[in-house]
């Protein structure tokens, strides 16, 4: 039996717990009653961003039901990240309206955006109960992590062997294994994955790993190709953008493709949604944001991108870095570096060396 003073203790969390939800629910509340005015949200981003068309039909009827109004997404594919990141910032400084109400990228353009103050900062986690505070911490509120991608490698099963597979960067370049693909292996012709890779081991080590890389390489393969490795054309991809969710795809498929995360821990893509400042439509924006990282939202995600964030406990992917206890690179580390502008100069000898 709890004593008196215990019992006190518990009621008070209680009423402290309850007083909190209030709040939430009076800041909520008028949140969904200005975006029942707005009627719709502009979204421009990759072609199949969320599924593309199937999958945001999807989300925009389950959007209207987890608020109970009907608001229409109107979704147009868009340039890549980077150029979108600059239409934003430029939209921004020229005074007028955003063309797209949220705009989706990775830590190096949320870098970029917080730098040029073009992003709303908005406190999500005391707004939304489902959004923890680690979701919005990396960017500085200015945004909710939607999904995280674990790079690594990526190799046909059906030619190589599990007992000669790599298990890590690494042994891509180990002389006892690397005869098995030298000289076929595919190498993106990206270096953003070493620049960020290099936060883990220090410039020198991957600069050495870089040169023993190209010179066993077979050709280049850009992200989105890993059908040439499913074909034979390459057995093995050093690295490739999202490892698992590409695993998950092909595997789903009966595909003999596996990923192995190629460092500990491991290096990793964050993707966040934030709303511009001058968005349109703030209201739907911001509960656009909300609803993606709810379960309902990764569920759909997840459907059809075999993509989600591993801060969402029921998430895919949180449940197998779980299971494997696996530990992914620190966001924030990643989100510090680009904010000071940190990997020019590395970038540049990186693409030196990838064009040997």
């Amino acid at each position: 039996m709890p004593t008196r003073i215990q019992s006190i203790g518990i009621a008070a969390l209680l009423v402290v717990g309850a007083s909190f939800d209030a709040a939430r629910a009076q800041t909520l509340d008028p949140l969904i009653a200005a975006a029942k005015s707005e009627k719709e949200l502009s979204f421009i981003a990759g072609p199949t961003t969320f599924g593309g068309k199937k999958g945001l039909a999807e989300i925009e009827a389950a959007f209207a039901k987890r608020f109970g109004f009907d608001a229409r997404i109107r979704f147009a594919a868009g340039p890549e990240m980077n150029a979108m990141a600059a239409r934003v910032i430029s939209e921004y400084k020229a005074g007028g309206k955003a063309s797209t109400d949220i705009y989706l990228g990775s830590l190096g353009q949320f870098a970029n955006l917080v730098r040029e103050n073009a992003l709303e900062e908005i406190n999500w986690s005391e707004t939304f109960s489902w959004i923890a505070r680690p979701m919005e911490e990396t960017v500085s509120r200015r945004g909710v992590l939607v999904y995280s991608s674990p790079r690594g490698i990526i190799y046909n099963s059906n030619l190589i062997p599990a007992d000669k597979a790599p298990k890590s960067y690494e042994d891509l370049i180990d002389p006892k294994l690397s005869p098995t693909w030298a000289g076929k292996i595919a190498v993106p012709p990206y270096p953003n994955w070493l620049v960020e890779l290099s936060l883990i081991w220090g410039e020198e080590r991957l600069k050495d790993f870089t040169r023993k890389l190209v010179a066993i390489g077979g050709g280049w393969l850009r992200y989105g190709e890993e059908e040439r490795v499913l074909s034979g054309e390459f057995p093995i991809m050093a690295n490739i953008g999202d490892s698992l969710a590409t695993q998950w795809k092909w595997q789903a498929k009966g595909a003999p493709l596996v990923a192995v995360l190629g460092a500990n821990p491991g290096d990793t893509s964050y993707f966040h949604l934030g709303v511009p400042k001058n968005s349109g439509h703030p209201n739907l924006a911001k509960l656009f944001v909300a609803f993606m990282i709810s379960k309902e939202g990764q569920a759909i995600v997840e459907k059809h991108e075999f993509r989600s964030s591993h801060l969402v406990d029921s998430s895919r992917m949180a449940k197998h870095l779980r299971d494997h206890k696996i530990k992914l690179q620190e966001p924030k580390d990643l989100f510090n570096f680009y904010l000071k502008g940190g990997g020019a100069k590395l970038n540049e000898e990186l693409v030196k060396m990838l064009k040997q």
